[in-house]
């Protein structure tokens, strides 16, 4: 299977839960030998005397493996309604440039609002964002998006403060070696302790209860794309669904659309979890209905990023069906997004997109039996890697070294050449190796398993 993009990278088949990874204190001690992931608090809005600064620092400075800093001031004006896109999309820009000033990995920002409890009087409320540097494109990378809040009661309680570090680690895009290992290793605790607060019984506002499900499901998507876990993405399908309902006054359309979005998310893991394509379909519908909720001229990069999914299920959908026409529809889908994405804005976005590109050519030579395909595909991951370093980005040149595996597979068998079925191994090997230093052990096995087929292939044309 090729490795279609780095929503690919960590799609894994689900494992017995006694080969599961589990994270002990000796794997937090590991964590703190690794780089810390750094964030940058800002001042909420409104909030005069950076009172609800201070109270976050202090919640989440308990926690191993970070790194927390309070900025100097305010990231939006107080009396700025946030509910508006246009606010969002002012201060997501302005944001991203503080982290890339802070050198920061993420940025906690928002405000401080008057809000009803349903069973009492009129208190006040903290409405906290996640800002990471760059816009995610796959669940494995970040599952909480900068368009998305969690709404926590003033000077809120360890339990919360859980809760709140969760939707830290959910919302980090981290691509380096260090960063995936530090996040691993601090966020198995963490789903226990907002699993325990998330599940029981609830109070608050209906922005309060609505939110927190949503970053409580917003967990159970990243820990079940990790894991390969079934059970965790279902779990994490039905969440999402139960906070719809219960915030549909709440969230505001942008929101609406990223949750859809998470939920298609969860279902194409599944998919590829299970081998199963009854959610194919849906899927695609969930995407194309966030695509319709987001404005481009607003939120470009959440517009291009949902594009790229869209992409992805048409491209597996294409894979289960065996209709070229769905690929037709994922490339048109791939071009709208690297026209937001380009080689010169964004070229680590748009090498992820041109990873996907590549990998549709391989299914397009296989279903149309055309091998000069695969050779295409091998020049546009072989250009991936010369501009991605394993240095840089370990984890996509990882991926991007199974795809020339794969494509190599395709033309070695296309060809019965045992040439280019050597070179696979080669590139297989290579990939392998990263993932394993990357403890990405299921990643591992999904190319040893196509290199177990390599093997085969090549025994048989020796006999």
């Amino acid at each position: 299977m090729p490795f279609g993009g780095l929503l690919d990278l960590f799609r894994r088949r689900p494992q017995p839960e006694a080969e599961r990874e589990t994270f002990t204190r000796d794997d937090i001690e590991v964590a703190l030998g690794i780089e810390p992931l750094r964030i940058l608090v800002s001042p909420l809005a409104g909030d005069l005397q950076g009172l609800a600064a201070r109270h976050i620092r202090d919640r989440l400075s308990g926690h191993t493996g970070v790194v927390i800093s309070v900025a100097d001031r305010p990231l939006t004006a107080p009396g700025a309604d946030h509910g508006e896109p246009l606010f969002v999309s002012m201060a997501v820009d302005l944001g991203r440039r503080w982290l890339k000033r802070e050198r920061a990995d993420l940025l906690i920002w928002g405000e401080c609002v008057a809000a009803r409890h349903s069973t009492g009087p009129t208190r006040a409320s903290w409405r906290l964002r996640f800002l990471s540097l760059s816009t995610p494109i796959h669940p494995q990378s970040a599952s909480f998006s900068a368009l998305e809040r969690l709404e926590v009661p003033a000077l809120f309680d360890d339990a919360t403060g859980n809760l709140v570090f969760g939707a830290a680690l959910a919302a980090v895009s981290v691509e380096s070696a260090d960063g995936l290992r530090a996040r691993a290793a601090l966020f198995r605790p963490v789903l226990k302790a907002a699993t325990r607060f998330a599940e029981g019984d609830m109070t608050g506002t209906v922005a309060e209860c609505a939110t927190a499900q949503a970053c409580y499901a917003a967990l159970l998507l990243l820990e079940g794309a990790r894991t390969g876990d079934e059970r965790m993405l279902q779990r994490a399908v039905a969440v999402y669904q139960g906070a719809l309902i219960l915030g549909e006054d709440a969230f505001p359309m942008h929101e609406r659309a990223m949750v859809g979005s998470h939920i298609a998310d969860a279902m194409s893991l599944i998919s590829d979890f299970t081998a199963q394509v009854r959610f194919s379909e849906k899927t695609v519908e969930y995407y194309r209905a966030a695509l319709g909720m987001v404005r481009k001229e607003v939120f470009a990069d959440e517009f291009a990023g949902l594009h790229t999914r869209l992409g992805l299920a048409l491209h597996a959908r294409a894979q289960a069906s065996g209709e070229t026409i769905h690929l037709k529809e994922a490339a048109d889908a791939f071009t709208a997004a690297t026209n937001i994405w380009t080689i010169t804005e964004a070229p680590e976005r748009w090498a992820d997109i041109q990873n996907s590109l590549g990998s549709l050519l391989i299914t397009m030579g296989r279903l149309t039996q055309q091998p000069p395909l695969f050779d295409k595909a091998v020049a546009v991951f072989t250009k991936i890697a010369q501009s991605r370093s394993r240095a840089q980005a370990p984890a996509v040149w990882a991926a991007t070294l199974a795809n020339i595996g794969a494509a190599l597979k395709e033309k070695g068998a296309a060809a019965k050449d045992a040439v280019y079925l050597q070179q696979a191994l080669e590139a297989f090997d290579q990939a392998v190796q990263v993932f394993t230093e990357l403890d990405l052990e299921s990643s591992a096995k999904v190319v040893e398993m196509q290199r177990g087929h390599v093997l085969t292939l090549l025994a048989a044309y020796r006999t």
